[in-house]
């Protein structure tokens, strides 16, 4: 896969397309080259192309990434602080605020991202969290993220 980062830009527009530089990527001396992205087919195809090139793809905000690093099979990353603050607010009963860092997420990481990386952390270590049993009704069953915390609490009994 083509070396890429994502990068959140307010001022995304102002990097050429990877499709109007299709044609001269072999001659551009810059690496990374810049560019803006608006995850479309042509331009994955486009990317795909330059397998040795490492490009930095702008984006418009962290919707528009998360959508980037899904499509183009990218490694979700997310800073370890903010995870570790997304645990705790969710399973310490002195910490409860799992709404509120919902609601401060919205122009940011997706609540629904963070999740599925805690669980995937948690799995790859051997441990089976009581998050993974509720990412089937998070996932699937139509549930809003912004629940984990109700669903957890139900299923530890551990009601306030």
């Amino acid at each position: 896969m083509t070396n890429c980062e994502i990068v959140v830009d307010k001022d995304w527009k102002e990097h050429p397309s990877i499709l109007e530089l299709a044609d001269s990527i072999a001659e551009i001396t810059a690496d990374p080259i810049d560019v803006q992205w608006g995850n479309t087919r042509d331009e994955a195809t486009t990317l795909r192309s330059f397998p040795s090139r490492r490009f930095v793809l702008h984006v418009p905000g962290f919707p528009a990434r998360d959508r980037a690093t899904s499509y183009l099979g990218l490694p979700l990353s997310l800073e370890q602080s903010l995870l570790e603050r997304a645990k705790n607010l969710l399973t310490d009963p002195v910490a409860y605020d799992w709404r509120s860092f919902c609601k401060e997420s919205e122009q940011g990481v997706s609540p629904r991202n963070i999740l599925l990386k805690l669980v995937a952390d948690s799995l790859r270590k051997g441990n089976r969290p009581a998050l993974a049993e509720i990412m089937s009704p998070l996932f699937l069953g139509g549930i809003s993220p912004v629940d984990a915390d109700v669903l957890l609490r139900l299923k530890s009994g551990r009601l306030r």
